[in-house]
């Protein structure tokens, strides 16, 4: 078999055969342990090894939105304590910013710039964007912010509806619009990182419109990382499964999926897999093992997949 088509390097073939095996071993390795948290094991897909970080956040700007709680918040901490990066984070909620701002001043003496928007307001957002650049480069982007919605999609109103789309889908197309096109301008290779979900792969009965924005955050992504590569600039795509937070508990989700189920991962631990995703510029990434192989299951034909998932999710709405 040749090196191309086990996917070493090219220069592989000539190194020794004690080399060769190890790259080839790495190769067929699906996912390797990662770290331990209480009571489990968290693995990786091996390409965290394979393919080391290709940007270092030390000293540079990661804007964050949707950090007041959950998934940003944590990322936020990940990139202030474990990689001494300064932040952006912004949110709607002033004072939970302003409460993050200074534990990681205090705790790590990075720099952290509390921007509070409403990501509705397409006017706020371009204020928050001139606010967000004017003072400083920005070098990572995490476009994290979203909402959500479980139970009957005839009964979601008419101002959840508009909120969810324009939270989830035109702010992030708004920004990332914005931020793609300052980068080419300043000549960056930066960093943009989409927080869709693994609800982007098939349709969700009782979480609809849900699903269907992450569906658009995923191609999106995935389109916008081929427009903008030749510039240098890497988007990606994070899709988590079920995230322990604020959110799945005010969803009511937290009533089929909770802390320590199957899939279910804890934000401060999905944290860790995100802030690796953006530095390693990864095309798309799915947290955790157990989330891989619920994503090869949901690859399976849609007549399988959505019955089954309709009747998981009529399970948590009914206990509303």
């Amino acid at each position: 078999m040749t090196a191309r088509k086990l996917g070493l390097s090219a220069g592989a073939k000539h190194a020794s055969p004690l080399a060769r095996s190890r790259q080839i071993a790495a190769r067929r390795a699906l996912i390797v342990p990662i770290w331990r948290s209480p009571g489990r094991w968290h693995c990786a897909p091996a390409c965290i090894l394979l393919h080391p970080p290709t940007v270092d956040l030390r000293n540079r700007y990661t804007l964050i939105t949707g950090a007041s709680s959950g998934l940003g918040r944590e990322m936020a901490r990940i990139i202030a304590r474990r990689h001494g990066g300064h932040l952006v984070v912004a949110a709607r909620r002033r004072d939970r910013l302003e409460e993050l701002t200074r534990e990681l001043r205090d705790e790590t003496g990075v720099d952290v710039v509390p921007l509070e928007v409403d990501l509705t307001s397409p006017e706020q957002i371009e204020s928050f964007f001139e606010r967000a650049t004017s003072q400083r480069t920005i070098d990572a982007v995490v476009l994290n912010a979203g909402v959500t919605y479980f139970g009957h999609a005839v009964e979601q109103s008419l101002a959840s509806i508009q909120s969810m789309l324009a939270t989830n889908v035109m702010s992030a197309a708004h920004l990332a619009t914005r931020f793609g096109k300052h980068f080419i301008a300043k000549g960056q290779k930066a960093h943009m990182l989409l927080v869709s979900s693994m609800a982007s792969l098939a349709p969700m009965p009782y979480q609809a419109l849900y699903g269907g924005t992450k569906a658009f955050l995923t191609n999106y992504g995935q389109a916008l990382r081929y427009e903008l590569s030749r510039h240098g600039i890497k988007v990606g795509v994070f899709l988590p499964g079920g995230i322990v937070t604020e959110m799945t508990e005010l969803s009511g989700i937290s009533k089929i999926h909770g802390s320590g189920d199957v899939g279910m991962m804890e934000a401060s631990v999905c944290a860790r897999f995100a802030v690796d995703a953006l530095r390693r510029g990864s095309a798309m990434s799915i947290p955790g093992a157990s989330n891989h192989i619920m994503a090869a299951a949901m690859h399976l034909p849609k007549a399988l997949v959505i019955p089954f998932v309709e009747r998981l999710y009529r399970a948590g709405v009914d206990k509303k």
